[in-house]
């Protein structure tokens, strides 16, 4: 059983490139559902499930270990050349891989749905640069959170005198009078 918040933000990011496949059929949540939605297109059926993953540089093994569940889940659909089973991995900043899964292991997909030629591999440092941008912003701002130490108000504690110490003057500043 998942724990947390049903991932909707991952859930709409994956809805943008499922669009683009074709017709999309969402599944009601719920305890035994095995897929999130269906890509419907002539000729192909895409099951696909969406799961959260800590590491996108994951490998095969890794991801076997990390989704045993979704994987077996998956499985239970016939496997044809009709019938596509597929994993898709999200993480924190919404990048996401597309998995097939096979009766005897895991093919990584393009965002098309057409298997990735061999030795391309892809990661997340090839993340588009407003993505890299907003991650490393996030970093900065939870470490600046964790710096500042803010005192509470009304309990007769003056804060120190001076600029706070996140606060740094640029080199051609005046000093204060």
């Amino acid at each position: 059983m998942p724990r947390g918040r049903f991932p909707v933000k991952a859930l709409a990011a994956a809805m943008e490139i499922a669009v683009k496949r074709g017709l999309v059929r969402m599944y009601e949540r719920g305890p035994g559902s095995i897929a999130t939605f269906a890509i419907v297109r002539p000729g192909l059926l895409a099951e696909v499930r969406i799961k959260r993953l800590r590491r996108m540089d994951c490998t095969r093994e890794s991801l076997n270990r990390d989704a045993a569940n979704e994987i077996a889940g998956l499985k239970m659909y016939p496997s044809c050349p009709q019938i596509s089973r597929e994993l898709w991995g999200v993480s924190q900043d919404y990048f996401i891989r597309f998995f097939r899964v096979m009766d005897n292991g895991i093919i990584e997909l393009g965002s098309d749905g057409e298997p990735l030629p061999a030795g391309a591999v892809v990661r997340p440092d090839q993340v588009p640069g407003p993505v890299r941008y907003l991650r490393r912003r996030r970093r900065e701002l939870a470490g600046m959170a964790k710096a500042r130490k803010l005192v509470p108000a009304g309990r007769g504690i003056s804060p120190p005198e001076g600029p706070s110490p996140t606060v740094k003057d640029p080199k051609e500043s005046t000093p204060a009078p």
